[in-house]
């Protein structure tokens, strides 16, 4: 999965796997997370500057695991 930068305070990269719908989010804080099928468009949201704020709560509601520190 390629990861990509954001513009975020919280979040520094992000990448998606449209096969699995499986978002990749690389927080400043260290942490790496997947979330499970999640919908392309809150994918395309994540590219707009400081996202997060909008759009973590919608993602933070799929299933997820943490797969880094």
């Amino acid at each position: 999965m390629n990861m990509v930068p954001v513009v975020s305070d919280n979040v520094a990269f992000m990448g998606y796997d449209h096969a699995t719908r499986t978002l990749r989010v690389r927080f400043r804080s260290g942490g790496t997370y997947d979330y499970y099928d999640v919908p392309a468009f809150l994918c395309e949201a994540m590219l707009l500057p400081h996202t997060w704020r909008r759009v973590g709560r919608q993602i933070r509601a799929h299933r997820y695991r943490r797969i880094a520190a």
